[in-house]
């Protein structure tokens, strides 16, 4: 990768880990990023997820802050507690939220709910979801895009080194005041399984200084047409920041989709496993964000990765898990729409793109039998072993060895996606 030999790079030029044995911290100019690692220096900075890190700030458990316009601090971080991550057994149930106003009466609503983060957020706060989260139907948008910080400081973890912030660069999604506080918003497309704290704490520490009022850090994410929303609070030690309020909305519709999954096996007529890569992407909801991205454009790997602050290789996975459904198909350069997936990205409901990735899933051989296992154990998947699903697979694929107990844990994930999104009608 890129960015891990620039790092590389800049750590066989420069006295990083003698300095940071000596001093407990490290800094490095923009300049010489570019110098010594040979590329920009706001792509080598730019590390909002786990995934994202270079291999060589993983390897020796670093952090890196900005701290500067144009200069950054490194320092050991070996319990990472520059990211906070989502806990898997606290997704939150799906919940419908009815808007305050018809929003059928705006022509730039967009078809099929296919939002960029702005415009979810603006319908978030048009349809009045946000400001009911929030507790303040009064609440305005002051703040949106890039601004300098003033001056503060914190305490590194291990040796407590203090680190001052200066005027550095931050970046508001969206900054809501109301008379009793102020909402500051990080806002992505997709959900994400963890963040760099800098993306709410480093607007926190800024505002906290120049307001009385409550400051309340939200990690919003739209992804197919459901709105995630995560207050959070942080402490006064570094790193220190929990959950106060996690919830999930549908935004005028049912969260659920009634279905009937035995009759669908029985009427749907199975046809020809895909010849493509077996899908190895969890998140069929960003398969579906995907999609909707590619309607009008091609797109690469790496668009897919920037999309969702994950490595080139995640994305090429989720690429392929859309042409494995048969909703895009690779190309030259990337992947591009089908016939399927292009009707696929006109539907406006949630439930109809629910029912139709199911129906897929039916035609395909392997999935087919998967969901049928399904029905088989009462539709608890819990009740269905990995080495059953990997024998599935292994039936229905080329794929050997390990490889087809780690696609298992994709289909696990699949069938619960499924389970969390319909409601069982029985035949």
């Amino acid at each position: 990768m890129e960015r891990d030999d620039a790092w590389k790079r800049v750590f066989e030029r420069l006295p990083v880990l003698e300095t940071l044995e000596r001093d407990g911290l490290f800094y490095v100019t923009a300049e010489e990023l570019k110098i010594h690692g040979g590329r920009e220096p706001r792509l080598m900075a730019k590390i909002d997820t786990l995934s994202e890190r270079p291999a060589i700030l993983a390897e020796n458990g670093l952090a890196l802050f900005p701290v500067k316009n144009g200069r950054y601090v490194l320092f050991p971080d070996p319990t990472q507690k520059c990211f906070f991550r989502f806990p898997e057994e606290e997704t939150p149930p799906l919940r419908p939220f009815q808007s305050k106003i018809d929003l059928a009466q705006f022509d730039t609503f967009p078809n099929g709910q296919e939002f960029s983060e702005s415009q979810a957020l603006d319908f978030a706060y048009i349809s009045t979801l946000l400001p009911t989260f929030c507790g303040e139907m009064g609440m305005r948008l002051t703040l949106r895009g890039r601004l300098f910080s003033g001056s503060f400081r914190f305490q590194t973890p291990n040796k407590g080194s203090e680190v001052e912030v200066n005027r550095v660069q931050i970046e508001i999604d969206a900054g809501y005041e109301g008379a009793e506080g102020l909402y500051l918003i990080e806002a992505k497309r997709g959900r994400r399984e963890d963040f760099h704290i800098r993306q709410l704490w480093y607007p926190w520490l800024h505002w906290r200084s120049l307001t009385r009022k409550r400051i309340m850090p939200i990690f919003f994410a739209y992804s197919n047409g459901q709105f995630f929303l995560t207050e959070f609070e942080f402490g006064e030690t570094y790193g220190d920041i929990r959950i106060l309020r996690n919830r999930a909305y549908c935004l005028d519709e049912s969260p659920l989709t009634e279905l009937d999954l035995r009759g669908m096996s029985e009427e749907i007529e199975p046809g020809l496993e895909p010849e493509g890569t077996f899908p190895q992407a969890n998140d069929v909801d960003k398969i579906v964000d995907i999609v909707q991205s590619a309607s009008s454009v091609k797109t690469t790997k790496a668009q897919i990765a920037s999309l969702f602050d994950m490595e080139e290789r995640q994305g090429d996975y989720y690429g392929n898990a859309a042409c494995y459904l048969g909703l895009l198909k690779r190309s030259e350069d990337g992947f591009e729409i089908t016939p399927e997936g292009l009707e696929f990205t006109l539907m406006k409901s949630r439930a109809d793109r629910t029912h139709r990735l199911i129906f897929r899933m039916f035609q395909i051989p392997s999935l087919r039998e998967c969901l049928s296992l399904l029905v088989s154990r009462d539709y608890r998947a819990e009740k269905i072993q990995t080495q059953e699903l990997a024998e599935i697979v292994q039936r229905w694929t080329s794929l050997g060895a390990t490889t087809p107990w780690r696609r298992a844990s994709t289909v696990r994930a699949w069938l619960g996606w499924i389970m969390r999104n319909i409601k069982i009608r029985k035949s």
